[in-house]
Formats: structure tokens, C-alpha cells, sequence
């Protein structure tokens, strides 16, 4: 039996239906797990016999006709940033080593009460900032279309795992491309939710157990089909007590559902940021063929410098990626402050400033963003959608060099940050 050509959607129905037991999909993806993690390393915590007690339970409860929902009996793995209350949540970081949690993350409450069962939890780099996967505890983990490339990062483990076919259903985070790029580099799909309408409640970083989330980063589904895609996000979306007793999220249907109703804006590339020729060719190809099909191409140019708005967004993660860092740490981003000319935006100097942000002048660049977000707002009003690349390449080579800042990559032959 192979379910690697179903989605969790269908899963999940052949288990309601009865054409499928809970038991036969969990015993699969187990045994998926066992044959191609040991060359993939994607899995770095399972849970696999409460996992088949799970699928038992879920078996006879489908018998008596108690249907917990949509992905009752429906296996899965998770990103290690949620908690998964009796496994470890430590994202790679040793100081988090050997921390087991006690309660679920909100995303895994909500999975599970639709029926969802956790098989176990799949790697991220160190708490979860880069685009490769890989850390001190857990190793590096391989994409599966060439073991030679990274996955990506930080959701790494979850494409990997998906694209494996060790699970049919994934969730992962995101605060700078930690589902999107490794959706690209996969070749899965990937949804970042707006900010908030997704509670991150559980989430590593920032640290466990804690109730204030970061401003920027979002926590979204990832899966092999678009269907999969919504149910999860689906399942997932909406507030928190006590705000969900006061009031609740409706969201608007999409403005148009047939291609000749459909305005695609087009940014394939863009100076600041070239893009692989072969990428930015795609783009336009899969534009065109809905062009065809009667929908309206209008080639866009934001009314904002992509440098400019870079830089925005880097100062505002820097902020707060530097919530954690050690006063040691302040100092030597302090120095590297000092040292630096006015007009310097390179990535050091942006991580050190944005780190080292007052609250006064956090608020000045946050005011930026709105002003962006506006613009944003006013573009979305001549498109529907916007067909632009995730990331400048397909998955890049391994490359686990110390300095960050100083790793390459290739670009229509071309080395570039």
C-alpha cells in the first residue's frame, strides 16, 4: 500500500469513510520514516508507539461514529518550534537540550483536536535562524531531490520530511522565509499567514512557555497540495481567549476565481536583487499560460525602493532577533555600531543596529513599516495576486561556514550575498 500520492485530505476522508484505518496510515508513515530518515535526517524526535495507541483510539472511536473532524486519525510530523507536550522542543540549542514539554503549542491543540495524530518533530537550524537546516544536537538535514543541498530553513525538516513522503501534512514558522524557502526548495507549497489571525502560543523561539509573541513572524501550514494547504490553515486559523469571546475572525473569499477574472501583477526580478534567469523565466512562463487562459498580466514596480524596504524590514528583525542576546553580545554589536560609516547597510552593521534599537527609535522604523504596508495596500488594489520569486536560486549546496554574513551564493554565475 502507497498513500505518498494522497493527500492528508484524502487520507483523512478514506479514514472516516472506513476505507482506511488509522492504524494502516500510522504504521505507513512510521515505517516511511524508519527506511529514509537515517540518509535524510529530517526526524529528530518521534513518538511512534503512543502514536499507533493514538491510532487505535482514533480507529474505535470512528466505529462508534465519534468523528473528532477533518484529519481524524490523519498522521503527521511537526516542526521541533512547536511544542508537543512529553517530547523536546530545543530548535538545536543545547541550553534547551532535555526540556520536555508539558503542553501543547496552540497550532498542535487545534491539529490534534481535528483528529490529528503527532508521529514526532522534524529539524530546524539553531533557533531557527537560517536557511539551511542543521545544528549541534540534531546534525543536517538533506534534501531529498539531492542530498548535496539544504532543504532550507528554518521549517527544513518539515519539506524534507514531506518531500520524502515521512508525513503527509506539516506546519511550520516563519519571521524571514522559514516556510517559503524551504517550500521553493523543496517544491512544495507553503502558506505565510497574515500576522496574528494564526496564534503562535507555543512557539520556540522565543523561549518556552512564553506569552509575547514577536511582531513579525507567523506560523503557517505546509504540504503536497493546495487542499492540504487550506485545510490546515483552516483548522488553525483564529484568536485566543479572551479576545475570541469578544469577537472573531471572518475571512473574505478571493476576488476572483476564474482566470479571465484574475489581474496578476508580475515581478520576476528586480536590480537590487537578481534573480536566477531559469527562476525569473518560470515566473513569466506560468504568468503567460494564465494570460492565455484569459487572465490580465500587468507588470508592476512598487511605489517603494526594494533596498529601502529591506533595509526596514532587517532593522525590525534584528530588534527582534536581539531579545535574547546576552550583554556581552550588546557589546560587541555596540562596537561594530561605532565602527561603522552612516551610510554602511550591510549586514552586520543592520544587525547590529537593529539590535541595539531604542524603543523611540524602534517606533520610527516601525512607522515605516506601516507606511509600506499602506503602499502595499494601495498596489492590492490594481492586482489580485503578485507572481514574484521566493528566493533568488533553487536550494543551495550545504554550506556551513561560520560567518554567516560572508556565505555566497550563485547567481547567473555570479557570486553575491
Amino acid at each position: 500500500m502507497t498513500l505518498n500520492n494522497l493527500s492528508a485530505t484524502q487520507i483523512g476522508r478514506q479514514i472516516i469513510d472506513g476505507e482506511l484505518t488509522s492504524q494502516e496510515a500510522t504504521a505507513y508513515f512510521i515505517a516511511q520514516i524508519k527506511t529514509h530518515n537515517p540518509e535524510i535526517n529530517a526526524v529528530i524526535a518521534e513518538r511512534f508507539e503512543a502514536a499507533m495507541e493514538d491510532a487505535r483510539a482514533a480507529d474505535e472511536a470512528r466505529d462508534r461514529g465519534d468523528i473528532a473532524g477533518p484529519l481524524h486519525g490523519v498522521p503527521m510530523t511537526i516542526k521541533d518550534a512547536f511544542e508537543v507536550t512529553g517530547l523536546t522542543c530545543d530548535v538545536g540549542a543545547p541550553n534547551f537540550a532535555n526540556i520536555i514539554s508539558e503542553n501543547d503549542a496552540v497550532v498542535v491543540q487545534r491539529l490534534k483536536q481535528a483528529g490529528a495524530i503527532i508521529l514526532g518533530k522534524t529539524n530546524t537550524p539553531l533557533f531557527c535562524a537560517d536557511w539551511q537546516s542543521y545544528n549541534a544536537l540534531h546534525g543536517t538535514t538533506h534534501n531529498p531531490h539531492n542530498l548535496a543541498h539544504t532543504p532550507g530553513g528554518s521549517s527544513g525538516g518539515s519539506t524534507a520530511a514531506l518531500a520524502a513522503g515521512m508525513t503527509p501534512l506539516e506546519y511550520g514558522s516563519d519571521i524571514g522565509g522559514s516556510i517559503r524557502i524551504p517550500a521553493h526548495y523543496c517544491g512544495l507549497f507553503g502558506h505565510k499567514p497574515t500576522l496574528g489571525i494564526v496564534p503562535p502560543r507555543g512557539h520556540v523561539p522565543p523561549v518556552h512557555g512564553a506569552l509575547a509573541a514577536s511582531d513579525l513572524s507567523v506560523v503557517g501550514p505546509l504540504g503536497k497540495y493546495v487542499a492540504d494547504i487550506r485545510l490546515a490553515f483552516d483548522l488553525t486559523v483564529g484568536l485566543e481567549p479572551p479576545a475570541s469571546q469578544a469577537m472573531q475572525i471572518e475571512l473574505q473569499g478571493p476576488r476572483a476565481e476564474e482566470p479571465e477574472d484574475l489581474r496578476i501583477g508580475v515581478w520576476a526580478s528586480d536590480a537590487f536583487c537578481e534573480v536566477d534567469s531559469e527562476i525569473e523565466a518560470a515566473i513569466i512562463e506560468a504568468a503567460d499560460k494564465l494570460a492565455a487562459k484569459g487572465a490580465t498580466l500587468i507588470p508592476i514596480k512598487p511605489d517603494f525602493s526594494l533596498a529601502r524596504h529591506t533595509e526596514v524590514y532587517m532593522m525590525l528583525l534584528n530588534a527582534t532577533m536581539g531579545r535574547g542576546y546576552s550583554s556581552s553580545v550588546h557589546a560587541r554589536l555596540q562596537a561594530v555600531i561605532d565602527a561603522a560609516l552612516e551610510d554602511d547597510t550591510s549586514w552586520p552593521v543592520l544587525q547590529a543596529r537593529g539590535a541595539r534599537l531604542s524603543h523611540a527609535h524602534w517606533q520610527n522604523w516601525h512607522e515605516e513599516r506601516m507606511q509600506l504596508a499602506a503602499k502595499w495596500a494601495a498596489l492590492f488594489e490594481q492586482v489580485d495576486v503578485i507572481f514574484c520569486p521566493v528566493s533568488p536560486t533553487p536550494a543551495m549546496a550545504h554550506d556551513q561556514s561560520a560567518d554567516f554574513a560572508a556565505r555566497k551564493i550563485s547567481v547567473n554565475g555570479a557570486s553575491r550575498d
